[in-house]
Order: C-alpha cells, then structure tokens, then sequence
C-alpha cells in the first residue's frame, strides 16, 4: 500500500495568524501552525464527523431529543454544520466565526453548507449572543487563543447569556483546554454555578481537550440504556457507547447529571 504524503494546499498568512490547509487523500485538515488541527473532513463522506473531538462535542446527545436548531462558537471548517446538513438536513443552525479568513476558508474549502439551513456570521461571538433572536437546541462551544480557553468564556456574562439563548431541554457543549487540573477546576465549578450543577464531563484519551456538557434542566433521559446507546450509535455514526463509558468514568455519583 503505498501511503500519499499530506500537501500543504493553502499557506495564508493574515496579520494575526497562518491558515494552513493540508490534505491527504480524502482527508483535509485546517491549522494555524502550532501543531493543533482545528478542523477536519473526509472529501467522500459528508455525513461522517472525522474528528474524535467534533463526536465528543456531540455526547449530549445521549441524554436529549436531536436538536432541531443550533449555534456553533469557533467554526473552524465547519465540519459540524457539514455533517448536520448532510446527516440530518432538517436542522437548522448558525456558525458564527471571528476571522474573516477562516470564515472564507470553511465556504471554499470545507464545504460549509451556506444557504442549506446553516448560516456562517462574521462576528465576535460576545456581541453575537447579545443581539440573537434565535433559541437553541445545542450550543457547540469550541475558542481556544494560544492553545488555552480564554477566561471569559467562563464569565458569568457569558454564559449566563448563553444559557438564556436555550430552549427548556437545550444545552451547550465547551471544548476546554486548560493547564492543568486546578485550572480545568476553576473553569468547571464556573460552568457548574451557572448551569445549576447540571454538568456531565468527558475526557477524550490521547487529547488535552475534556468536553464539559452544561443542561438548562435536569435531562430527557436520565437514565440511559444499552438500547438506547445502540441506536443512536446507528442514526449517528458516532461511538456514544464508549462516550458514556467514559462519562461513568469522569463522573462520580451525585457530581452532577449522574
């Protein structure tokens, strides 16, 4: 089998940033070149999520209806909406992207599904959330400036203003990269103070990434079954079994959803 090297498709460099695009084979790959990927696709399979993190961000899942609408912080590529839109078209959601650059990237590139119920805004996300008119299923949160969460992601203003933004049933979904465990502490108990202790943690092996998963009430399914966790595997493509593993894991009894 002969292996096909990456080739490095774009090489942009803005006044902030490098945008690179690399792709191999079927596989395309954005970064800012500073050895992270931040977004992934597979050119042939639409309605396939290639990263493990872009799946974990969708472990929610396991405790809710599908969401029906949906705001994705941190667009990167786009490979979310891509899926959404392939998977289950009836979904409708925004993106909202602060680089114009990555914005155009994600259209040209990533296969963005602009006008096909999704919309990707070029904005700050802390002005975006003051002005929205729209309420959310599910909240994909996912910012990270120089390999770490900004602390204001965890502010009281914006997650309180979040947390207005969902339905009864809805939640939100925060990719953190922190430090260390103090620190992953400090974003947690912020996140849990605002949710009412209503969080679920998912650490991802071989990732500094952890996914903390915040419900506006208490879940739909509380307690969730084998059955359950197999047919959701089925409309999702996504290994929601060993997610949940890992949550009994994370979680200890009373911490939260468990």
């Amino acid at each position: 089998m002969i292996l096909v090297k990456p080739q490095l498709i774009v090489n942009q460099q803005t006044a902030n940033e490098t945008i690179r695009i690399w792709q191999q084979g079927d596989r395309r790959w954005l970064d800012f070149n500073d050895g992270l990927v931040q977004s992934e696709i597979n050119l042939a399979q639409a309605e396939l999520l290639t990263s493990p993190l872009n799946r974990a961000m969708l472990a929610g899942m396991i405790f809710e209806e599908p969401p029906k609408r949906v705001l994705l912080v941190g667009t990167g590529g786009g490979a979310t909406a891509r899926y959404f839109s392939h998977r289950f078209p009836d979904v409708k959601g925004e993106a909202v992207e602060i680089s114009e650059s990555v914005a155009s990237m994600a259209i040209n590139y990533f296969e963005f599904p602009e006008g096909k119920n999704w919309t990707l805004i070029h904005d700050d996300i802390r002005h975006y959330i003051h002005h929205c008119t729209h309420c959310y299923d599910l909240i994909l949160i996912d910012i990270a400036i120089d390999k770490i969460t900004p602390e204001w992601i965890i502010g009281h203003d914006f997650l309180s203003q979040c947390r207005t933004l969902l339905r009864p049933l809805g939640h939100v979904a925060l990719n953190l990269l922190v430090n260390d465990s103090n620190e992953f502490m400090h974003y947690l108990a912020a996140i849990r103070r605002e949710f009412s202790r209503q969080t679920v943690c998912l650490s991802i092996p071989n990732y500094r990434n952890s996914v903390i998963l915040a419900f506006n009430n208490a879940p739909l399914y509380p307690t969730i079954s084998p059955a359950h966790l197999a047919q959701l595997e089925q409309n999702w493509a996504i290994e929601f079994k060993v997610f949940y593993q890992q949550m009994l894991i994370d979680n200890p009894k009373n911490s939260g959803v468990f």
